[in-house]
């Protein structure tokens, strides 16, 4: 008989947060987390914050939740890299459970949804669920005007440019979604906030779902949304794009060994 401790089972999902000083959310976000959620769970707060978020965090984990085990990983400095989607790529390196969901630490994302997107993934047997505002019974109602029609030209721009890669993904843009960590296989360098994007279009054979969600309207603190984000998000666009295309080899057999195409 081996005399070593078996290891501790895993909670079945990790939910990664990336915050930026959202110190008047944590705590909402967490109570509604602990009685929505419906399974064993962890909280992975990956914190930028220059305010008291991770002392918040911190006090929200000693005291414990129901269910959800609370972890923080707070960056300085050098190590605030990618934005948004680079808190989720440092997250998803120390997660181990099979499932992960990601969303906005500011409320928009309803954190009652969570368990939908959990259950549509065991349901459809999906690789991937997207939680959309543009399905029926999603709504955008977060956004003013002026930031619901740029989120939109974004949005058609995206799904011009990787028709088939989000095909059956009505929401590129969600930054509120759900995957089988052991199916994202490759190497990604996302910028800003756009992670799903980056997710899918580099992974098109995911078996994908999605449920509806409504956007709401922030609770408190500002909203990180800024034209730099506007120019990074075309920017990431065009490298990834860029990145996708058929390569050139070169054929030797072929007169001035000519170029032939070849997709690698």
């Amino acid at each position: 008989m081996s005399n070593t401790e078996p290891e501790a089972e895993l909670p079945p999902l990790t939910i990664i947060v990336p915050t930026r000083n959202e110190s008047h959310n944590v705590a909402p976000l967490l109570e509604r987390l602990s009685v929505s959620v419906g399974v064993p769970a962890v909280v992975l707060f990956v914190d930028d914050s220059d305010d008291d978020t991770p002392q918040i965090i911190e006090a929200a984990a000693a005291r414990g939740l129901l269910s959800l085990v609370v972890e923080l990983l707070h960056r300085t400095g050098a190590q605030r890299t990618g934005g948004l989607g680079g808190a989720v790529l440092a997250g998803l390196a120390r997660t181990r459970t099979e499932w992960v969901c990601v969303m906005d630490g500011d409320l928009q994302h309803p954190p009652e949804r969570v368990a939908s997107l959990l259950e549509a993934a065991i349901s459809d047997q999906a690789d991937l669920v997207v939680a959309s505002r543009y399905i029926p019974g999603g709504r955008n109602e977060g956004l003013g005007p002026v930031r619901t029609a740029v989120s939109w030209g974004c949005t058609k721009l995206a799904k011009a440019v990787f028709p088939r890669r989000l095909d059956g993904i009505s929401d590129p843009m969600s930054g509120f979604f759900l995957f089988r960590r052991s199916a994202l296989t490759q190497t990604m360098t996302p910028r800003g906030f756009k992670i799903l994007l980056e997710v899918a279009v580099r992974h098109p054979d995911l078996v994908k779902s999605e449920v509806p969600f409504v956007f709401v309207e922030r609770c408190a603190d500002a909203s990180k949304g800024t034209i730099r984000e506007g120019f990074r998000y075309l920017r990431l666009l065009a490298e990834i794009r860029w990145s996708l295309r058929p390569r050139q080899r070169r054929d030797p057999s072929t007169p001035f060994g000519r170029a032939s195409s070849g997709v690698i």
